[in-house]
Parts: C-alpha cells; structure tokens; sequence
C-alpha cells in the first residue's frame, strides 16, 4: 500500500455505495453470478498516482478492491509507490473521490496520515431547458464567497464554512468550465452545450488525463463482470461527474455534487433514461428558469429590444448564439418552452424521475436566470406585474407567503426574527378568520410586489445586496400598516452561519422566494409550482440570479458581448446577492 495510506477498511471514510449512481464504492464486492463466477456489477477501483511535481507525464497504478486480482501499473514512465502524490477511489461507474492527498503534506509532514474522509454526501441536480444558462449559473454561484466583507473581527467562527482544496481530477470539471468562461470575458466565446463537454463524464476525465489507465480499467471489467464486453465500453459513461464542493464547517467534512444536467434530458427522445432516473437519490434540485422562452416573455421582451441592433443578434444573446434568428425565434421558444414546461410536469408525478410513491424529502431551489433581462424590462416601466398575464404575480407572492405561513404554522419550519415578526402579523389572532389571513398575505404580496418593481430595488435584492427598507400600507381594517428591514447580504450570511441555523428561514429569503415565486408563475409555470406547494416533501426555495450582469447580444454564431458597450461581464468571483443565496441553499446540509 501507499507510503501514508495504510490499508483501512474505506466503507467507514466514504460509505458502500456511489452517492451519485450508487455503484459500488470502495472494498464493496459485487454480487458474484453463480453460473458464470463474474460479479454482476463492476466493482470500485483505486487509482494511485505519482505526479512528478508536474514535470512530467504522470506515473499511475489501478487496483480493483473487489477480488484478488494484480494490479495494472505504467511503464513509461514507471509506476514508483514510493512517490504518490494522488490517490482516487473511483466507484464501479468512474465518479471519483479523494482517498488521500500526499501531495498537500511537504517535508517531515509527507508520511503523515493523509487519508481523506467524507462526513455526508450532498448531491445536487440542475435541471433547465437548453441555453437556460445553467453552466454560468452554476460556475459563477460555485465561485461566490460566503465569508462577511463587513466584519472586522477574528475570532474563530465555528459554523464557517471553508472550502477544501480538491484533488487535480476532482477540480477538472470545475476548472473546465471556469477556463470557459473567461473565455467568455476575455473574447466573447459562448459556453458550449453541457452535454457536449468530454469532461462531463468519469470516462472523458480519464481519457483525457490517463488515457492508458482507463484501457487496463476496461479490460479487468471486461475480464471479471458479468457481460463484460458491453460493461467496458460504456464504463464511466453512466452519469455525469459532478462539478465538486468539499467543505469543512465546525469540523464536519462534507462532500457536495452538484451535476449538470443537460436541457435535452428531458425531452421525449431523451438518450439516458438511467440518469434522469438516478434524480430521486438526489438531495437538492435547482430548477432553472428561463424567462426569454416563456410565452409571456414576447411582449415584455419587445419593450427590451434596441431598435439599433439587429433582432437575430439580440435574439441570440439571450437564447444561445447561432441557434437563432428572427424567422426560427417562435420555433426554438416553442421548443424550450415544452421542456422547460415538461420538468415542471414530471416533478410531482409518482414513478416519475424525481418522486416515488411516498416521495423522499428534497430541495426544490427554483432559480430564475437572466434576471438582467427583467431589471431591463423594469427600466421601461414594465413593473413585475407586467411579466406574465393579470393577475400572475400577485397569485405566485400571495401562494408563496399562503404556504410557508401553513408550513410555519404547522411547525414545519423554524424562522429567523425577522421572518418570524411577518409571519406572526400574517398569522394575526389565534381565532382571527381565514379571510382576514388572506387580505394581510395579499397586502404584502402587493406591497413587495410595488416596491420590487422598481429597477433600482429590484437590481438590490438581485445582486448588490444592501438593506432596504419596504413600507406596506394598510388597505383595510383587516390590515396594518407594515415596515420590513430587509437585511443586507453580510448581516443574512452572519444570521446563516450561525450554529443550528441550517433549514431556518431566513427573511431576505423569504422575500427573494416571494418575488421569485410571483415571476415564476408569469413565467408559464403557475400550475407545477402550486402542485410543487402541495407536497410536504419538498421544501420550496426562489432564487433571483444574473451571472452575466448584463443583458448579452451575440456578436456572431459563437460569440456574446453585452449590448450596453460600457458594461462588461463580471469576474467569475464577483459578489452577487442571489448567487450567494443559492450557493448557502446549496450547502444547506453543509452548515454545523
């Protein structure tokens, strides 16, 4: 074994099974087929290997921990077990894990106990129609900060969260995508469809980096498994590699996934059934939507057109570069529109992709995107009433504030003061009657709704994050006269890292749901989200987000720029309130 890595039993650190695809992970045996002598599944293979500092082309040794079987090593250059830098657990599919980390120890510390371990997994989906902007989504949300700028106090907080450094072919997707998208700053070169990155998958990663390792992992699959030939050729091809977090907060370790899923999964001709099916084993899903394809968005989106530009180009901006032009624009809306329609459709239906018959718990984080697109609109006088038909908005605040008052009321969910002080006046009288509930939930459905209308306030909650103040009048004598802080950004992030905060609700969440949930239902997606409502396994986030800044235009078939020319996008790490939101929805099971 590994000079640092003694032999342990790697089911206590990491558990039995792949928390993405559930393979088998680790010293798991498969199931041996009695006829045959094969195991019926592949088994979890570990993956040593010497990096030579970089220098050099990296020396590797594959072991299968299933049986008693040698070991494939390379020979140009030699395989040296005294020099590892990297060791990977890859379950029976491929998805790799961190079994230990030499390379992070130096000097007298290199011989220490490096083994790596994981307290809990915690695995994400983000499922949207194509060109939804899912991956800038994802990159830039992954690359905010959850540390307070305003805080000039030391002391050692025990609920924050710090990130871990990952391993070179953990962060290989992650780093992917983030080369993309500078190339995006630096020329205007649009991220490629999801589904079409070698990276994507264990089998991609390990053809691009160990390409030989990954031939001796297929010919011991295609020697000890069941039907091995076919088990080979599609090893690593099952379900995607997650774009990886790991992260450390009071001491407990955990290890977050957070998978890509492409816009075309969900169409009828959809390729891999098997992925979409491996959803209900997720913890969390961001459903992203996409507001250019709604059918409502045709009306607003014409207040948002420059009439100086041409309309393919703007059209291509916001709905992927070279798949658009203004005679094909209602066809592609059409078609993104029935996907993104069908997610909505499939979530709550029992046998579906997501829900069994009892439905396990799970975060339904309903993320709308391209929100440069509404703060534009705003800037016309459009108001967020005006992004769906009459009544839209109003209906998906006032069901937002109806149901977590329920959920609330119910014991279901445990708010901060701020959110607890609203919900406390929506509530009124123990024996105050259920029209008298109903007013108070629309008075301040309406009153958010006017004050968020407001392109200024709007872009606050949005992205820069500072505490506003919302006055709500009385509108009958069932109702009071209302005056909501909401917080700023750093004063939310220290309310959410403080110790037992994970699952409570804090108040700028609550707002940013209640408008999100408004502009969802203008959206088209009025129907779904009240089903979604009904479920008590799903717990109902809305998050408002624009990775971008900026409202885009393509220059050509590959490339954006925005349109504003004195407005560039943001450095991949830039601050934004919502993202940041999203990211600490995301870690919810990270937080101690």
């Amino acid at each position: 074994m590994t000079a640092g890595v003694p032999r342990d039993d790697v089911a206590g650190r990491f558990g039995t099974h792949c928390p993405v695809c559930g393979s088998a992970l680790g010293d798991t045996e498969p199931r041996v087929d009695a006829d045959t002598g094969r195991f019926t599944q592949s088994p979890s293979f570990r993956l040593e290997v010497d990096d030579s500092g970089g220098q050099g082309p990296a020396g590797w040794r594959v072991t299968m921990l299933a049986g008693n079987y040698p070991p494939a090593e390379s020979t140009d250059p030699p395989f040296n077990p005294h020099s590892v830098d990297y060791v990977y657990l890859l379950c029976g599919d491929g998805h790799i894990f961190p079994d230990a980390t030499p390379a992070f120890l130096g000097g007298t510390q290199r011989h220490r106990d490096v083994r790596q371990r994981v307290d809990d997994f915690n695995v994400v989906a983000t499922v949207g129609s194509p060109a939804s902007g899912k991956t800038y989504l994802l990159i830039r949300t992954l690359h905010q900060n959850l540390d307070m700028r305003g805080s000039w106090h030391a002391e050692r907080d025990p609920a924050r969260i710090r990130a871990r450094e990952l391993s070179p072919l953990e962060k290989l997707p992650t780093r992917t995508w983030t080369d993309r998208y500078d190339m995006t700053r630096k020329d205007g070169t649009a991220i490629h469809p999801s589904g079409t990155e070698s990276a994507a998958y264990p089998f991609g990663i390990m053809q691009r980096r160990f390409p030989r390792a990954l031939n001796a992992i297929q010919a011991m699959v295609r020697k000890v498994v069941l039907d091995g030939g076919r088990r080979a050729d599609n090893w690593g091809k099952g379900f995607r590699q997650p774009l990886v977090l790991r992260t450390d907060s009071g001491g407990f370790r955990t290890w977050t996934g957070i998978a890509d899923l492409p816009g075309e999964l969900f169409t009828e001709d959809g390729v891999n059934r098997r992925e979409l099916r491996m959803l209900r084993s997720f913890d969390a899903l961001v459903w992203v939507l996409d507001p250019p394809v709604a059918h409502s968005s045709r009306r607003w989106m014409r207040l948002v057109a420059d009439p100086d530009l041409d309309e393919s180009l703007q059209l291509g901006g916001n709905l992927r570069p070279g798949t658009v032009d203004k005679s094909s624009a209602d066809t592609v809306r059409v078609n993104r529109e029935a996907i993104q329609n069908r997610i909505g459709e499939k979530i709550t239906v029992i046998d579906g992709p997501l829900a069994d018959a009892e439905g396990r718990p799970l975060q339904m984080l309903v993320t709308i995107s391209k929100c440069d697109l509404i703060r534009a609109a705003l800037r016309k006088g459009c108001g967020l009433t005006g992004l769906g038909a009459a009544g839209d908005v109003m209906a998906g605040a006032a069901t937002y504030l109806g149901f977590t008052l329920n959920r609330w009321s119910a014991g279901r969910t445990t708010p901060d003061a701020g959110a607890g002080q609203l919900l406390h006046y929506l509530l009124g009288a123990r024996h105050a009657p259920e029209a008298g509930r109903r007013r108070r939930v629309e008075q301040i459905a309406a009153g958010l709704i006017r004050h968020y209308s407001d392109d200024t306030e709007f872009w606050n909650l949005v992205h820069d994050g500072a505490e506003t103040k919302v006055s709500i009048p009385a509108g009958s004598i069932a109702e009071h006269p209302q005056s909501l802080r909401i917080p700023s950004l750093d004063e939310h992030l220290d309310s959410a890292r403080r110790p037992g905060s994970d699952g409570h609700l804090l108040l700028r969440d609550l707002v940013m749901s209640t408008i999100g949930c408004g502009i969802a239902f203008a959206l088209g997606q009025r129907d779904a989200l009240n089903s979604m409502h009904q479920e008590a396994w799903l717990t109902m986030r809305y998050f408002l987000c624009s990775p971008l800044t900026t409202v885009p235009v393509a220059k050509n078939d590959e490339q954006l720029r925005p349109r504003d020319p004195d407005d560039c996008f943001p450095p991949i790490n830039e601050r934004a309130a919502g993202l940041t939101q999203l990211l600490l929805a995301i870690l919810e099971r990270a937080r101690r």
